[in-house]
């Protein structure tokens, strides 16, 4: 597979875990860093999953969202120097997207950062009342969408949007910290095996169904 294909697969794996809020942080937080494949990026997108994980005392993404279900929507939720950072570790997944080249690179870039962004500041899982996520989410991927086109041509843009991300996600680390409970072992590894799961499931998925349109697209299986 190449570079491009795995970015793709990846970014299709975190849409399939932000959308169902299945797995952990860890999984969602490196399938977004392949996809995004640059350094700074990578550290915006962990430190906002990872201020969201702080909040909520869990990096089950599964708790995360059941936790919005019974409290309400992070962004909305007191304290608010915590409701802030949440909105700041939306805006740096969003502005830490970077799409993999291709027709439907960017596409798939931005729904995974929209649901990415979506689960961390607006609400719970499918199942309960999800009009302020889909909201979000849809808002989050159009940004993400222009993010990546801005990235597009590299230079000072790509510079300045990762300067952006890069501080969105320490902003959300510092913020949700004021008020965050200490670290008491939140860490689940039940979440962590299902997000390798049913990322390596929908990556496979994906992988078979792109090899599949390729090879039907290949001029060498059509009669001159």
């Amino acid at each position: 597979m190449s570079l491009v294909g795995l970015r793709a697969v990846a970014l299709a794996a975190a849409l399939v875990l932000a959308v169902l809020s299945r797995g952990d942080v860890f999984v969602l937080a490196g399938l977004l860093a392949v996809g995004a494949w640059r350094p700074l990026p990578a550290v915006a997108i962990a430190s906002a999953l990872a201020a969201s994980a702080w909040r909520w005392g869990s990096t089950s993404l599964e708790d995360i969202a059941g936790a919005q279900a019974v409290l309400g929507p992070a962004g909305w939720v007191d304290p608010p120097s915590a409701a802030v950072g949440s909105w700041l570790g939306a805006a740096a997944i969003v502005l830490a997207c970077s799409a993999p080249p291709g027709r439907w690179g960017r596409v798939v870039a931005a729904l995974a950062a929209g649901a990415a962004a979506a689960a961390v500041v607006a609400g719970p899982a499918p199942g309960g009342a999800l009009w302020a996520r889909a909201v979000v989410g849809a808002l989050a991927a159009l940004a993400a969408h222009l993010v990546s086109g801005l990235r597009g041509g590299g230079g000072r843009r790509a510079a300045a949007l990762d300067g952006l991300a890069i501080a969105s996600g320490a902003g959300a680390l510092a913020l949700v910290g004021l008020d965050a409970p200490a670290w008491e072992g939140g860490f689940d590894a039940a979440a962590l095996r299902e997000g390798v799961l049913v990322a390596t499931a929908a990556g496979l998925i994906v992988a078979t169904a792109g090899g599949v349109g390729a090879a039907r697209r290949s001029p060498g299986d059509h009669p001159r």
